[in-house]
This record gives structure tokens, sequence and C-alpha cells, in this order.
């Protein structure tokens, strides 16, 4: 019979979370242990120790902590160990343990120890090589200087005549309009009723006449409208009309953006920790091949293509949090990025509270 919607949360709840003590048959001697070893309770074959209920309170946050210093309290902690000791028994007794899905889980937590552990421990981020980060500063300027950019409006009409008289309605509008009124709330409305009413560009007209940011070396806008761009001082202020090939433009500065250069040892560790993203899903991607050359792996395509997918939208709740392939925490298919090892899985929710001294964040965990 398959788990309930309440019986499954809380047996996966129960094998995910690290119980809170070691099973052991016989409470070991204190000359052997030390005081770390002392008994201080037994559930069935279980024993909690001095050792066990010490670390699971210092694993709390220094605020969390604060509230067991009085015998009293922790005699509280004790009795919810105590408590999630005898949930997890009874679950046992019960064959949760062998459940398919309790085994899949905590494969997946098994397998995001031991990467955590045994992989990602041994890769440093000082270990990209300062020839691949000054080869990437050098392919990639874009990221690290920018030049100083405008945004302007601009009206665009053919016959001069008509610009000298659209330029004098331009400059006819209030550059601060007065509080309270219309234009205050909408300072551009002005500007952006005279480009409806009088420009000729179909490709800025739509757009109220922005252009969009450009720099001083821009070949998209006309060389003259960027010369007299740079030359606004304060957004709001207007210059034209301008001539150029297209007409005669009558423009207005509507932002400024000024430009930055980070030379590369300000940059070194952001471009040192994108590589490192790179050098971590090739180091994964090599080591997992080399585990399947050590394993024998059989493929029936045959059976495989008679798998029967549900169409809509389904149960989402088997795909992992980067739609991870089963097996291989915060891996998209195809053996893609490894996600850092904190907070890489979507929680498991249940009725039943975490053990004290879990973490303060819920473990988790992929399909």
């Amino acid at each position: 019979m398959r788990l309930s919607l309440i019986a499954l949360p809380i047996s996966l709840s129960l094998l995910i979370l690290a119980p809170a003590c070691k099973p052991q048959k016989a409470a070991p001697t204190t000359e052997a242990t030390g005081e770390q070893g002392q008994v201080v309770a037994t559930v069935d074959s279980t024993v909690i120790t001095v050792g066990d209920v010490q670390e699971r309170i210092n694993k709390q946050s220094p605020f969390i902590r604060a509230r067991y210093t009085t015998l009293e309290k922790k005699k509280e902690f004790l009795d919810n160990l105590i408590r999630f000791e005898v949930m997890a028994a009874e679950a046992q007794r019960r064959g949760y343990d062998k459940d398919p899905e309790v085994i899949r889980v905590a494969k997946q937590q098994m397998i995001s120890k031991f990467l955590q552990k045994d992989f990602e421990s041994k890769l440093k981020v000082e270990d990209v090589p300062d020839a691949d980060v000054e080869k990437y500063y050098k392919d990639h300027p874009e990221e690290f200087n920018r030049k100083d950019e405008v945004r302007v409006s601009q009206i665009l009409v053919k016959d001069k005549a008509k610009a000298d008289k659209v330029a004098n309605e331009v400059k006819a509008l209030p550059k601060v309009p007065a509080a309270g009124t219309a234009a205050a709330a909408d300072p551009q409305k002005g500007f952006r009723d005279l480009v409806t009413k009088y420009s000729e560009d179909e490709d800025s007209k739509p757009r109220a006449g922005d252009l969009t940011f450009f720099d001083k070396d821009s070949t998209v806008i006309p060389k003259p409208v960027v010369e007299a761009a740079f030359k606004l001082a304060e957004v709001g202020d207007v210059a034209g009309p301008i001539k150029s090939d297209k007409g005669f433009h009558i423009i207005k500065l509507t932002q400024k953006k000024p430009g930055f250069t980070r030379p590369l040892p300000e940059v070194k560790r952001q471009i040192q920790q994108r590589l490192f993203r790179d050098l971590r899903t090739k180091s994964l991607d090599a080591f997992v091949a080399d585990l399947r050359k050590k394993t024998k792996i059989e493929v029936n395509d045959e059976k495989l293509a008679k798998v029967t997918i549900e169409s809509g939208a389904g149960d989402m709740a088997g795909m992992g949090a980067h739609g991870g392939m089963p097996g291989m925490p915060g891996m998209p298919p195809g053996g893609g990025m490894m996600q850092p090892p904190a907070g890489i899985h979507p929680p498991i929710t249940s009725s039943v509270p975490a053990p004290p001294g879990a973490p303060a964040a819920p473990m988790k965990a992929t399909p």
C-alpha cells in the first residue's frame, strides 16, 4: 500500500534528518569514552549520550543555544530527542525504512554528502589558473569596462522650417513642471505628445522618440546627433534642430550613465568564481564518467521506449530543483553544473518537527 499523504512526508523526514544518536547495544563506559560518552537516556537499544545532546544544541545559532543553559531546558531538549527516536523506531518497525521512496531519498542524501565531502572539498576557487583568469578578462572587456552613455528622445522631421517650429514648441515646455500639475506626474508627456504629433521617424516614433542608450562611438545614431547629445549637461536639456542625412532632429536628454573601468586585480576573484563553476562541472563530468567505466551498465532501449509519459502538467514533485536527474543532486539532465552544497534541494515538508539540533534550515532532497 502506498504511503498516505501524511505518512510519506513523516517517514521521509525521519529518514533524511540525521538521527540524534547512534544506535548502541550497550552504554559506553565513562573510562573508555570520557564525559562525552556518558549516557543520559536510552530508547530501546539506542543510546543518547552527553556528547549527542551537546552536539545537537551547539549546532544551533547562538540565539537558540542561549535557551538551553538551564537544566530544565536541557530536559526539554532531551525529551524532543527521545520523541524523535521513538517515532523513528516505530516507523522502522512498520517497515517504512524499506519503502522505495524512503530508500531513494536516503540515497539522494548519501550522494549529496558524498559529493560534498569527497568531491567538492577537494576543489578550490584558487585552483583556477591565473592565465585563465587573464584570458577571460581580455576576452570579455565589455564586462569590466564601459564608456559614458546617454539616452535621448527625438523628434525627426524632413523640413527645416517645420523643424524650427517644433524646436520652439519643445523649448517652450517647462523643464521642471509645476508641482501638482499633470505634467509633474508625467514629465515626459509634453515631449511625447509632440513626438506623436510631428515626428516622421517610423522607427523611434512608436517608442515616444526614445533612441535608448548609446556611447560616443555609436554608429547606429547619426554622428551629429551623438555629438549634440553628449554636449547636453542635465536631464531635460534640449538641442536642435540638428541636421543629418536623415533630416532634422530635435532631441531631449532623458538619462546619463557614467562609464567605469574595473582593473583585473579588482575583479580577479569574481572571474575565478565564474571559471570555477566550469571547472567543477568538467571535473564532476569526468569523475562520473570514470565511475561509469568501472560499473557494469546495461540499457535496454526497447524496454525504455515502453515508458508512458502522462500528458499535462502532472505531478511536478518528481523534478529536482533544476530538473535534475535522479540520484545526482543539483545536476540537470546530461550532467550539467553541480550546484553549491547548501540549499540545492527543494524542502521536504513534514508535520513532524525536526529533531533538536537539526540544521536551522530543513534538510532537503531532490528526487
